[in-house]
């Protein structure tokens, strides 16, 4: 039986959603879970972080990669429960508990069930198509709040560290081995990815055409990871766009 959660948070240049999610694990009030932020930025002002996150959470630091850096947290977690999860994400109150009873109820790999933080209809469709494949294709993304057993994540061999693509990648390898299952919990994910990058995306306002270039690059880059282009050609070209 589970009863407590270890949650991984890997942050890079996160200071203010570092405050944003701070307040929420807060709020949830219960002692049923431990938090351990992974810092990959190595010119971070770690003091300054330190005092946000304060001395009820973890701070650890290790280099720069999100794959690694969620290793690293693993390697730090106490329990055997653990959930992976973006610092730009808004949580629901009740996701720990929510987590551990699923957990109790056989699911060893799971997701949330994600809504983006923007209204437009477009991004009410990205939402729902997050959704589905995680239901019908067995397939995650870490803005989905991801969590394994402890022996799940072990027997998969954690995450692999490469430049993008981790998630995606352990969600295909994960596959005939455990099911993914997305619980109804919901997890409210901003919409930055559709605003940044290094090229013409990095300037609001976001314009329609500009979310569905950037759903038609995630589809391209995906079908070249399983195609098996090398994952740092394919961060060169997630990074010029």
């Amino acid at each position: 039986m589970y009863s407590k959660l270890s949650i991984v948070i890997p942050i890079y240049n996160e200071l203010e959603n570092v405050k944003n999610i701070v307040r929420q694990l807060d709020s949830i009030g219960k002692d049923n879970f431990e938090v351990i932020f992974v810092d990959g930025y190595r010119q971070s002002d770690s003091d300054l972080l330190r005092d946000i996150i304060g001395p009820k959470y973890k701070y650890i630091r290790s280099g720069k990669g999100r794959g690694r850096q969620m290793n690293k947290g693993f390697e730090m977690a106490k329990h055997d429960l653990i959930l992976f999860l973006h610092c730009d994400s808004s949580i629901e109150l009740r996701m720990v508990d929510d987590i551990i009873s699923s957990a109790n109820r056989g699911v060893e790999f799971g997701c949330m069930s994600i809504y983006f933080n923007d209204s437009r209809i477009l991004m009410k469709i990205c939402g729902f198509m997050s959704r589905f494949r995680a239901k019908k294709r067995k397939i995650a993304f870490g803005d989905q709040g991801v969590f394994f057993t402890r022996y799940a994540f072990e027997k998969l061999g954690g995450y692999k560290e490469i430049g993008i693509m981790e998630d995606y990648d352990i969600s295909i390898r994960a596959k005939g081995v455990y099911d993914l299952v997305q619980i109804d919990t919901r997890i409210v994910t901003s919409s930055r990815r559709f605003y940044t990058g290094k090229g013409r995306f990095n300037k609001p306002p976001l314009t329609d055409i500009g979310i569905l270039m950037v759903m038609r690059d995630m589809q391209v880059f995906q079908r070249a990871y399983r195609r098996g282009i090398d994952p740092d050609i394919i961060v060169k070209r997630y990074y010029k766009h």
